[in-house]
């Protein structure tokens, strides 16, 4: 199977466009299905212009690799080939029990995201730049989950499916994990650093880990949901 080479691959593409209802409950504007429902011409227009600037933007590179699980242990989850620590988390071993594989991987939207931000704050466009944060935010996180359900697609040829994700900056799974996270999966092959911080830029970029157990139905796993994030963001 080309996937458990246990290489990083690299993954760039397209993504699909996003329907209105998904597209307002990202933007925090759940009481409306569609654009038009919403009564403030302003937010109206400020919206619309934000979605059409982010569609024109709507690809991203991503990069990945797996590695198998060695040992769940109470405070750890040791996989072959990572570095020591990489996911050293109580929080992260309790999700991940039973896992046989872990993918890590990070995805970016790339520079222009930045620049279209930074170009709206000068023009002095408040709202148009908070919606196409917001719209990059669901973006690059729907990009990952295209990257998840790429390696899902090849694992489910070993019997394994996904059962769980975590990101760094989540509730027990420190912020700093970040850094080698990157290195781990060659990030800056794609143009993604971590900076003293371990915040990531391009800003719209994420790193996410994700366990695959056996499947014991020939099925795959209901997905159990992302945590609380606390602390730092990754995008």
């Amino acid at each position: 199977m080309r996937l458990l080479r246990r290489g990083v691959i690299t993954v760039r593409s397209g993504l699909p466009v996003p329907d209105e209802r998904a597209v307002l409950r990202a933007l925090r504007v759940p009481h409306a299905t569609r654009i038009t429902d919403i009564e403030e011409r302003g937010v109206r227009e400020a919206i619309r212009l934000a979605l059409d600037r982010a569609l024109g933007m709507a690809s991203f590179e991503g990069v990945f690799r797996t590695a198998e699980a060695l040992e769940i242990r109470e405070d750890e989850v040791v996989t072959c080939g990572a570095p020591p620590g990489l996911l050293r988390s109580s929080a992260l071993a309790k999700r991940f029990a039973g896992a046989r594989e872990v993918a890590f991987l990070a995805v970016t939207l790339g520079e222009r995201w930045d620049e279209a931000l930074d170009e709206l704050a000068r023009r002095g466009e408040p709202a148009e730049a908070w919606f196409l944060d917001a719209l990059g935010t669901f973006f690059v996180d729907r990009a990952s989950r295209v990257v998840e359900a790429r390696i899902a697609s090849d694992l489910a040829r070993a019997g394994l499916a996904r059962s769980a994700r975590y990101r760094p900056g989540y509730v027990g799974y420190p912020i700093e994990a970040q850094g080698a996270l990157c290195q781990f999966v060659e990030a800056s092959r794609i143009g993604v650093t971590a900076n003293e911080a371990m915040s990531l830029w391009p800003r719209k970029s994420v790193t996410t880990v994700v366990a695959f157990v056996p499947r014991e139905d020939g099925g795959a796993l209901e997905n159990e949901g992302d945590p609380v994030v606390t602390g730092s963001k990754s995008s």
